[in-house]
């Protein structure tokens, strides 16, 4: 069963995230990083909206990511 009161990253400079949530969207801003012309490490944020449908039997969510890179299509199902 996916939680529905968490937000877990695995990456350290994004711990602490705030979010929002609805039955249907996850909304929060990631902290990254990218590299400026002169090849420089810039930090930056990235907008994330996380469109989705969990299954009525709530073994299989799937739905789009956006973020500045665009939009993107997922699909998880959970395996035992």
């Amino acid at each position: 069963m996916f939680d529905s009161d968490k937000l877990e990253f695995i990456d350290e400079d994004n711990a602490n995230v705030e979010w929002s949530a609805t039955d249907s969207k996850i909304e929060f801003t990631y902290r990254t990083y990218v590299w400026d012309s002169s090849g420089k490490t810039v930090d930056t944020e990235d907008k994330i909206l996380i469109e989705y449908n969990l299954s009525g039997n709530e073994d299989t969510l799937s739905g789009t990511l956006t973020n500045s890179f665009g939009k993107h299509k997922f699909g998880l199902i959970r395996t035992e």
